[in-house]
């Protein structure tokens, strides 16, 4: 019998290693990787440019043949919902935080937003990434007790890496991604995490994702922002445990007849 494999995928300027508190809080049996999308984390950038369904391609590639289940926060999440339509057999379930079906609003989509702080962000990177990183994450730590704890637990292994290649081109592909169209088409049920409080992602893109979604349910952690597994670990894998043991369906080899 094989335990869940989890794939997490970090959101946009980001790295994989901003998982590493989170994962203190998953059983110890899980499987779990965290990679590094192209531009981020040391990893080379995407040719001619990054590509949110070439993202998603290149990660289910290393997904195993039994299927994972994704966490996927912000543009990561907008990556697991590419994953999920165009690779339906590597997933088993989505969990979707702070994350959206198209960023910027428009006539038919009032949920988006329209005056992005993601601009005025990728200018304060591109100056200091280092200090308006740590910024950012402060923010999103202003309700947790342990916000230092999580900051010196989290910030100096992100940071090793330097400023994300992808900067602009990956903020670019947000804006222009779409995954509205794919939503019907996802059949594999969808856990959507979501911080009350969070400014870059508001709650009701959630709400967008639970009313298109065929098979989804929606977990608000009320005093969160945009990152509730920094802020609130210990219920973000709680939540995350109780979803994936309703439906995981571990693997087991058939016994020979007779036996």
């Amino acid at each position: 019998m094989q335990s869940p494999y989890i794939c997490l995928i970090h959101g946009w300027a980001a790295n994989g290693l901003i998982f590493k508190p989170l994962l203190h809080h998953f059983p110890a049996n899980w499987r779990t990787v965290a990679p590094h999308l192209p531009g981020h984390g040391g990893t080379a950038p995407m040719h001619p440019h990054f590509s949110v369904s070439a993202a998603a391609d290149q990660i289910a590639r290393s997904l195993p043949d039994e299927g994972a289940y994704l966490f996927g926060w912000s543009l990561g999440g907008l990556v697991s919902l590419y994953l999920a339509a165009r690779h339906p057999h590597k997933v088993k379930g989505l969990i979707l935080c702070n994350t959206f079906a198209r960023f910027d609003a428009d006539t038919d989509y009032p949920e988006g937003v329209r005056q992005s702080v993601l601009d005025k962000m990728l200018a304060l990177f591109q100056h200091d990434y280092p200090k308006h990183m740590r910024q950012f994450l402060q923010l999103q730590l202003l309700h947790s007790p342990d916000s230092e704890a999580v900051l010196n637990a989290v910030l100096p292994d992100m940071l090793r890496h330097g400023t994300p290649q992808a900067l602009d081109d990956a903020l670019h592909a947000v804006r222009q991604a779409d995954a509205r169209p794919l939503l019907a088409h996802i059949r594999a049920p969808a856990l959507l995490l979501w911080g009350g409080r969070d400014t870059v992602t508001p709650p009701r893109m959630g709400d967008y994702l639970l009313r298109h979604l065929p098979d989804a349910r929606l977990h608000t952690l009320a005093r969160a922002a945009h990152a509730p597994f920094l802020s609130h670990p210990a219920e973000t894998a709680q939540t995350v445990c109780g979803f994936i043991k309703t439906s995981f369906q571990p693997q087991t080899t058939p016994l020979p007849a007779g036996k």
